[in-house]
């Protein structure tokens, strides 16, 4: 998967801090659609600010493992899931 596929969505989302959490609230034009709110775990809000047009798998996985101090292993699956949670968003 390539992370750099997310960076139009990025743009169908406005995001809000609410106590430690990162909500994402879906847009439609220039209208919010308060039906509907994503809230990101702290890693899914690590990624998600760290998805860039020059970032890879391997650096967001390095990223990973920076802020959480985990396994290559781990950082890698938790990537692929956000990953693939956010694909269907867009499908």
């Amino acid at each position: 998967m390539d992370p750099k596929i997310l960076m139009p969505l990025k743009s169908r989302f406005v995001t809000r801090e609410v106590g430690d959490e990162l909500v994402l609230v879906p847009l439609t034009g220039n209208v919010s659609q308060m039906k509907e709110l994503f809230t990101m775990n702290g890693t899914g809000r690590i990624i998600w600010e760290s998805i860039s047009e020059d970032c890879t798998m391997d650096g967001l996985v390095l990223k990973i493992k920076e802020v959480f101090d985990v396994t290559d292993e781990q950082a890698k699956a938790d990537l692929e899931a956000f990953l693939t949670k956010m694909y269907q968003l867009m499908a």
